[in-house]
């Protein structure tokens, strides 16, 4: 299979890259540049581009293009989290979260339909995440973009099915900084055997989606950051 993975150089995409990279695939995996890449894939394409920038997104698609006919798996995973009462987030808060984790995934889904529909069984899976569904203090922007992100994928399955199967996948508290306690966290690893499922359903099969948690989390109105 041909894969595009975004935010591939660390966290959940690293972890994705590592547990797809095998002959069977071919990967694209885009970062922010190829500098940020500190690990070796076997079959791997590597792709600079910030998609924070609207002339980036659509570079990354036409850099895609140039170099394979068909996409069969687009997984939007690139996102970034800021953590802060709405009333002191600033402006720049607040573009890069809408920028970042909800525009540049919608218009790269829409730039390159046209290579996942050449697939025989294409599919998207968003990274999405709990604060969709979520009321966390200090996460006001940050749940917009990912609830955005958990409605565009349901819509979209209904449009674009059942040619193109659309996933979403959401997790409480993946552990992509070091936590000082793993335990209670979900693992990026745990995450990429969650995207592995998906993408390896047969084609009649549509994962539409997966909720991840740790058993020691919490349920509440604050997490552990929480600035509150």
């Amino acid at each position: 299979m041909n894969i595009l993975i975004t935010g591939a150089s660390r966290g959940i995409g690293l972890a994705t890259a590592k547990r797809l990279d095998n002959s069977n695939n071919k990967l694209f995996l885009a970062a922010t540049s190829e500098g940020s890449f500190k690990d070796t894939f076997q079959n791997a394409v590597l792709l600079a581009t910030d998609l924070t920038k609207l002339g980036e997104v659509s570079k990354l698609a036409d850099e895609i293009t140039g170099k394979t006919d068909k996409i069969d798996v687009l997984i939007n995973n690139a996102g970034v989290m800021v953590m802060k009462k709405f009333e002191e987030m600033s402006n720049e808060d607040i573009n890069l979260l809408l920028d970042l984790n909800l525009r540049s995934h919608i218009l790269l889904t829409n730039a390159l339909l046209p290579l996942l529909r050449k697939s025989e069984s294409p599919q998207i899976v968003f990274m999405s995440s709990m604060a969709a569904k979520s009321s966390i203090a200090g996460e006001s922007v940050y749940a917009a973009t990912k609830s955005g992100i958990t409605n565009f994928a349901n819509v979209l399955r209904n449009e674009l099915g059942p040619e193109i199967r659309v996933s979403a996948v959401h997790a409480w508290g993946v552990d992509t900084w070091g936590a000082p306690k793993p335990e209670e966290f979900v693992q990026p690893q745990d995450v990429a055997e969650a995207m592995e499922f998906i993408i390896n359903r047969p084609a009649t099969v549509m994962v539409e989606s997966i909720d991840l948690g740790n058993p020691m989390q919490w349920r509440g109105g604050q997490a552990p950051w929480s600035p509150v």
